[in-house]
């Protein structure tokens, strides 16, 4: 996760959707004829609002493989892939509506959910106190593995151990579990924080940078496709005060609307459908994965 998730939540802008009226305060028209704001305000809460809309608005940041990324779509196709599209879809047809996608900025997503023009955001994001000001999370739906840093083989004789990196320049994407790392284990290292994995790695093989910490499943998709870049042997780890997670947000105090999604949350717990997703995602990231021109 990385150069779009800082803690601070900024005003949003316009937003780049994928249905129409899917922009910050435009009204959205129902087929009743009724905007948005009016069926919010009439309705008991904004899980009956969703429902009467049959739509459920929910912010990606298409920039953070396996999550959520961009895909070689057609024209016309659906452009975006990833576990937490499929968790989006899911969501939505489990509450009986369709599922309205919002792509914008890391923070655009925050300020869009605190402001209500979103009804939840799926960003593979950690929860942090910074955030919970804005949103009421949901139940943790996945929970990060082993984490790794990645090199160049040509390299991995020299940079075989944490203190190996010191004075080097590492890269991680900024606001994930990786930059909490980078800052937390390697401060003699320069921190090179970057918009998304495929950019960390593309710096990596330019040699812009020394080292990208990945977690182990993507960097094992990433050594599938660039064979010149390897694991490390430098151990990584993290030891959070509690169970870190990957949780979502959904719009502050609507109490009916996080328990619904939380009980469908727990049911993909309970059916592993993430996991499956996440594997599925993981492959099809593989091969769009943006090569060095």
């Amino acid at each position: 996760m990385t150069g779009k998730r800082g803690l601070a939540v900024c005003l949003a802008g316009m937003m780049v959707c994928l249905a129409s009226g899917c922009s910050v305060r435009m009204p959205w028209v129902s087929a009743a004829g009724e905007t948005r704001e009016e069926v919010k305000e009439t309705a008991a809460n904004r899980l009956e609002a969703i429902k009467q809309l049959g739509e459920l608005r929910i912010g990606i940041s298409a920039d953070y493989a396996p999550f959520a990324f961009e895909t070689e779509a057609g024209e016309g196709e659906f452009p975006y892939g990833g576990a937490d599209i499929e968790l989006g879809r899911y969501i939505a047809e489990e509450l009986g509506v369709e599922a309205e996608f919002c792509e914008m900025e890391f923070d655009d997503c925050l300020a869009a959910v605190a402001e209500g023009s979103v009804d939840m955001v799926l960003l593979g994001m950690l929860p942090t106190s910074d955030r919970d000001s804005v949103m009421d999370y949901t139940n943790v739906y996945y929970r990060p593995g082993n984490q790794v840093i990645l090199v160049k083989g040509t390299q991995a004789h020299k940079l075989s151990e944490l203190s190996d990196f010191e004075e080097k320049t590492v890269a991680a994407q900024y606001g994930s579990l990786q930059a909490q790392i980078l800052a937390e284990q390697f401060p003699g290292s320069y921190p090179e924080f970057t918009e998304g994995v495929d950019e960390a790695v593309l710096k990596l093989r330019l040699g812009i940078v020394d080292g990208a910490i990945l977690e182990e499943v993507v960097a094992e998709d990433v050594i599938k496709e660039y064979t010149e870049l390897v694991i490390s042997k430098a151990a990584l780890s993290y030891t959070p005060a509690e169970p870190v997670g990957v949780v979502g947000g959904v719009v502050k105090d609507e109490t009916e609307l996080l328990l619904k999604v939380n009980e469908i949350l727990q049911k993909v717990s309970d059916e592993k459908l993430y996991f499956d997703w996440l594997d599925t995602a993981n492959k099809q990231a593989a091969k769009v994965s943006r090569p060095i021109p």
